[in-house]
């Protein structure tokens, strides 16, 4: 029995040793796993309520604690407008005096029929012939008369100029009914300006047209 006494004692010690370290809770500590952070309160949500603009024709949405009337809110939108598009500023005085002389009816009157003497231009002829390039020429002429001030532009004169070359066309061109719309057209729009009206509201061919066919 002595013996084997040794081993039996060696055995019980090895056994020791293991728990020890591998017991539960006896190795290395568990890493610890990182705690995910509470979400910070948002705070109560803003109550949002629709209001009725009545007479003003449309509803604000708002948020609690407002105190401006619809009315007053309106009126403050009404009495600072946002800026003209592409702008976040003022204009400066000589924005305001360029934007003052577009609005100009001869401007107007401009803008609108250039694209009709370039298509009259197209219709009179083969290009480079006399009337083309006459047609051509008053585009310009058009152009560099509206970017005059108002003391040197020749307003009469020039609209003169255009109802000369209109009538010039319509005696040296076979007549189509679009070339005929387009020379009625650019007589109106320039009659408009000398009457004092608004060029703008002078119909086109096609609105012509439209009109008619309803």
């Amino acid at each position: 029995m002595q013996k084997w006494l040794p081993y039996l004692v060696a055995a019980v010690l090895g056994i020791g040793v293991a728990v020890v370290a591998f017991g539960p809770g006896m190795g290395s500590a568990p890493k610890e796993r990182p705690v995910k952070a509470e979400k910070a309160d948002k705070g109560e949500k803003k109550v949002r309520t629709v209001v009725d603009m009545g007479a003003d024709g449309m509803d604000l949405v708002r948020t609690e604690g407002e105190t401006k009337t619809p009315a007053e809110v309106v009126a403050e939108g009404r009495a600072n407008p946002i800026p003209p598009s592409g702008t976040l500023r003022p204009m400066n005085e000589g924005e305001i005096a360029h934007a003052a002389r577009l609005a100009r009816p001869f401007n107007q009157h401009f803008a609108y029929v250039s694209a009709f003497w370039n298509r009259a231009a197209q219709l009179t002829g083969a290009a480079g012939s006399d009337l083309s390039r006459e047609c051509s020429q008053m585009t310009r002429l058009l152009r560099d008369q509206g970017n005059l001030d108002d003391a040197d532009m020749d307003v009469a004169g020039t609209i003169a100029k255009e109802k000369a070359l209109v009538a010039r066309i319509r005696s040296g061109v076979p007549s189509t009914p679009e070339l005929e719309g387009v020379l009625t057209y650019i007589e109106e729009s320039g009659q408009a300006v000398l009457d004092g009206k608004d060029p703008t509201t002078v119909l086109k061919p096609k609105q012509k047209a439209a009109a008619a066919g309803q």
